[in-house]
């Protein structure tokens, strides 16, 4: 069904493709547009549900296509970064792992004529995810700036730091790991939480 809460989030698709898109060009204005376009992406998150609750337009599409936009923002983010080497592979492949088989279970109870709406924990593991991937690319964009300003290149610029900038420029280096781990430790908790309260579409497989 066409309704501004389903437009909303088939817009958030397409905003995760030109976000992918723009982070291929790896630069200071790139990631600046890149921070705009997931922050706009992430936006349509909130107000399309917003809008589904207010207009009473809830469907079965949006009530399905509505996490999957959402995880196909956030694992395209996340793919990015680790094409950046910016995080570990092994926090992502739990993530992934999660994803994977949430989606399977949903996909299972289309199957069964069972739409499954989100629970609150997979939206606060969503809204941890979305502030990571903001607080990644807001050091990314912090850390071309410096480039530009300074005219010298990354690992120069930390050679040449005062004690205090070398400080600041590690916390920049451990941060986008400190974030994604928080954001996967909410992804396993959610998990386990949706796993619990659907256990009943593992009967008759």
């Amino acid at each position: 069904m066409l309704n501004l809460p389903n437009i909303l989030t088939s817009l958030r698709l397409v905003l995760s493709v030109v976000f992918v898109w723009i982070m291929s060009f790896e630069g200071l204005i790139s990631s600046y547009l890149a921070l705009l376009v997931f922050v706009i992406a992430a936006l349509t998150d909130w107000l399309d549900g917003y809008l589904a609750r207010r207009l009473n337009q809830t469907t079965a599409f949006g009530i399905f296509m509505d996490p999957f936009a959402d995880k196909f923002l956030i694992l395209s983010a996340l793919l990015v970064f680790l094409w950046l080497n910016l995080i570990p592979v092994w926090m992502v492949l739990v993530i992934l792992a999660r994803e994977f088989i949430v989606t399977s279970l949903r996909i299972l109870g289309e199957t069964r004529g069972v739409a499954i709406a989100a629970i609150p924990s997979g939206k606060q593991k969503t809204v941890s995810q979305i502030v990571a991937v903001i607080g990644i690319l807001v050091l990314l964009c912090a850390q071309y700036t410096i480039v530009r300003l300074t005219g010298t290149p990354w690992d120069t610029f930390l050679s040449r730091s005062s004690r205090a900038g070398i400080v600041a420029a590690y916390l920049m280096e451990i941060l986008p790991d400190v974030l994604i781990f928080i954001a996967m430790v909410f992804s396993v908790i959610s998990g386990f939480d949706f796993i619990s309260k659907h256990r009943h579409l593992f009967q008759k497989l």
